[in-house]
Parts: structure tokens; sequence; C-alpha cells
């Protein structure tokens, strides 16, 4: 391809003088002075190699080459304010990419919910489920954008920023015979085998929902559906979960008040990784997802 001797701004210059008439006319629209705007098309004609106006005091004529090219100008303008508008649009049509990473107890309609609002605005979700230090590991490695896991009681290392979202009621489900008829105390939680559907938690988030001695952890659902079908352990589980759904499997009437246990969920990200714009609208779109308070 050979190279271009001449620059936009020559002919958006050259174009200007042809339509207006005159130097200054033309530095008034452009908003330049009239000496660049005659700089400009005098430098355009050296580059050319041939003059393009017939010049008498301060009248400008148009030379017979600068009538063809004063019709390729306005072409070619046309399709340069194209190229810019195509140009402006690009960043909206391609949208923006997030990783989110969530843990086994974020409700799964609601970030079916939380996709669709994202994607009306350009933003394409990875939903990705992990535990929440790995998780935090990779925010702060910039391989996930945010995440979205229960709150852990602790201040978060100055790293990472977070923002509460919404709280999750969990309740004790097992096999509808795994426990005898009536009320379940304490003591019987205590001395079946506890599910656990983390492999890890802090201490005191262990001590909260850890009642029985033997815990058997297993963090995949259709593993812990499995073996709360077929016996092997109660567990505390989110509500929308919807648990008692699965075969033989039922909530457990506990003697602990109303039976459930609320924990708040908070989004994590790492400042600067996400665009301010980008992280409004993130999080504008995690409460609007939220699932609603009865």
């Amino acid at each position: 391809m050979t190279p271009l001797n001449f620059t936009l701004a020559q002919i958006e210059a050259f174009a200007c003088v042809c339509e207006t008439g005159t130097l200054t006319h033309a530095a008034r629209k452009l908003r330049k002075d009239r000496t660049t705007v005659s700089e400009l098309v005098a430098y355009l004609e050296v580059d050319l190699g041939y003059p393009l106006f017939e010049r008498a005091g301060r009248s400008l004529t148009l030379t017979e080459a600068g009538e063809r090219l004063w019709r390729q100008s306005r072409l070619f303008l046309h399709e340069a304010q194209s190229f810019a508008q195509l140009a402006r649009q690009i960043p909206q049509q391609i949208g923006t990419r997030l990783t989110l990473c969530y843990d086994a107890f974020t409700p799964r309609d609601f970030l079916l919910r939380l996709r669709c609002s994202l994607d009306a605005s350009q933003i394409q979700l990875e939903p990705i489920l992990g535990e929440r230090i790995e998780a935090e590991s990779w925010l702060e490695q910039g391989r996930a954008d945010v995440g979205l896991f229960q709150a852990m009681n602790r201040s978060i290392n100055d790293r990472l920023h977070w923002r509460a979202i919404g709280n999750i009621s969990l309740a004790v489900y097992a096999r509808e015979d795994f426990f005898p008829a009536g009320q379940v105390s304490q003591f019987h939680l205590a001395s079946r085998t506890q599910l656990m559907p983390f492999l890890d938690l802090p201490e005191w988030l262990m001590r909260r929902l850890q009642i029985a001695d033997d815990i058997l952890r297993v963090n995949q659902q259709d593993i812990l559906q499995a073996l709360l079908c077929t016996g092997e352990g109660w567990a505390w589980l989110p509500e929308h979960m919807n648990a008692d759904s699965w075969p033989g499997v039922v909530r457990v009437n506990t003697d602990m008040g109303d039976g459930t246990i609320s924990q708040l969920m908070v989004a994590l990200w790492k400042p600067g990784q996400l665009a301010p714009p980008v992280l409004a609208k993130l999080l504008a779109a995690f409460n609007e997802a939220w699932p609603a308070a009865d």
C-alpha cells in the first residue's frame, strides 16, 4: 500500500475552504486561526505537487485538479465520519466480560437474574463456583473480577473491598426417617453425622454451623443431595435450595426457635480491577436481582 503524504486535517481544511469560499470563513467553521488553515491547504498542495487554488489577492478559485479533489474530499470526509461513529460504538457493542466467583449457598435463580440484568448493559457474566479463600486469591491476582460469599465476620484485607448484598436463611434438612418423629433437639443433631457443604470455613462460622462431632465435608451439590437422600447425614442448607423437594428429604423441625439461621452475603472485589462505571452497574444489578425479603 502506497503511504499517504497528507493528513485528515489537511483534507478537512481544503474541503472547508471549498465549501465556505474563503480562508476566514473556513477558519471560523473549523475553530482554527486563519494562518493554520492557510498552512494546511498550502502543505497539502506541496505534498500533492500541484496547486488546488488559483490565488488573486484574497480571492481563491479552484483549479481543475482542485475541482476533482473537492468531490473526492467530501466522500472521504463522509467515510471518515462513519469510521469515527463506528469506533465510538465498538466498546458498547463488544461489551465487558466479568468472572464472578460464588459459593455453594448463593441462590442459583439470583445468578440467572443477574446474568439477564447485566446482558442488557453489555456485560457478560461468567459464574464460577468456588471456595472463598481460593476466590480471594483469584481476586487479588486479577483472575476473577468479583466474588459473592458468606460474610465471615472479620476485616477483609486492604487489597479487597466489600459490600453487603442480602441475607439467606439456613434450615436443617435430612431424610424423613433420619431422626425420631417430632421435634428434634440439638442433642439429636449432635449425635448424628452432619454434612458440611464447605471444605474450609473460618472458626467462628464453623462454631455457628457445626453442631455434630462427626462432620462429613462435601461441597458438590449433587453428591450432597445423594448423601442426604440415602440418609448419610443431615445438613444446614439455604432455604432457596428447596432441599425438601429432593426424594425423601424433609425440612427438620428443631427446638431452635424457628429452626433457621440468617447469614449475610457480601460482594468482594479488588480496587481498580473494574472501571467505575462497570462496578456501579454491577453493584446496582446485584441489588436489583437479589431475592426480595418475604
